[in-house]
Formats: structure tokens, sequence, C-alpha cells
């Protein structure tokens, strides 16, 4: 964590000279916990370090409870259709019970599907993205 954090430091001087913030994905290794990234993300000496938070990349036995605390981080977030536990494939993404942990967090950036499912992308991705603006409407309501 110290050698990462030591790196992201050196590239968030580049960021900051862009105008840009780097964000770190939870995506295995270091970052598979919620713990793991964060001990990366608070070691670094920059305000333009953020996490893209990946709804479906923390493979631990409650993956909303690792999103809830790393929402307070996130810049930008995916969302999945899938999720997973430690165990492997946990079924459909909630979507509802996933946009309330961004919600509890304070959240108000993006979030983008990324489809990496194994149905067809021209046929279920419009279904998701339907799915995902009634759940924001459920928990956000039309505001």
């Amino acid at each position: 964590q110290e050698r990462c954090a030591k790196a992201i430091t050196e590239r968030c001087m580049v960021a900051e000279d862009l105008g840009s913030t780097l964000c770190l994905e939870n995506h295995g290794g270091t970052t598979a916990t919620a713990d793991g990234l964060l001990g990366i993300v608070k070691r670094v000496d920059s305000k333009f370090i953020g996490v893209n938070l990946d709804s479906s990349n923390f493979r631990v036995a409650d993956p909303y409870a690792e999103v809830a605390k790393v929402v307070p981080y996130a810049v930008v977030s995916q969302i999945k259709t899938e999720v997973y536990n430690a165990k492997g494939p946990a079924g459909p993404l909630d979507f509802e019970m996933y946009l309330k942990a961004l919600k509890s967090g304070n959240y108000s950036g993006p979030v983008s599907l990324e489809h990496e499912a194994k149905e067809d992308p021209i046929v279920v991705v419009p279904i998701h993205v339907e799915a995902i603006r009634s759940a924001i409407k459920a928990v956000y309501g039309n505001s």
C-alpha cells in the first residue's frame, strides 16, 4: 500500500497540473477490499485522488457493505448487472440497494453501466438502462 500510494501521489501532481482527478478502481489485488483500496487512497497526499467505484468488483461476503465504505471517496461509479461475493457469482445486482449506498454516502457523480454479462448487449443494455432509471427514481425521486 505504501509503495502504491507513493507512486500515485507522484502521478497526482501531474493530474493537478492538468486539472484532473486520478481515480483508483477496486479491481482485485491490493484493491480487492474496501480496506485495501482505502489504505492506498488515504495515504495519497493529494486532493486529486478519488475512487472509480465498480459495483461488482468487491468479491467478499458482503459486497454492498464494501461499497458503502468506499462511497465517500468515489468520483465515478460503474454499475454492472451482476454481483459477486467471496464464493463467486451471487446473482443480479440490486440496483436500488447499490444506489441507496451511493446516496447515503452523498455521492453526486456520474453512474455508468458497464456491461460484461454474457447476454447480447444490443438486447439487454436498453433493458438495464431502464431498470437503472427506475431505481434512480425510486431512490432519489424525480429531482
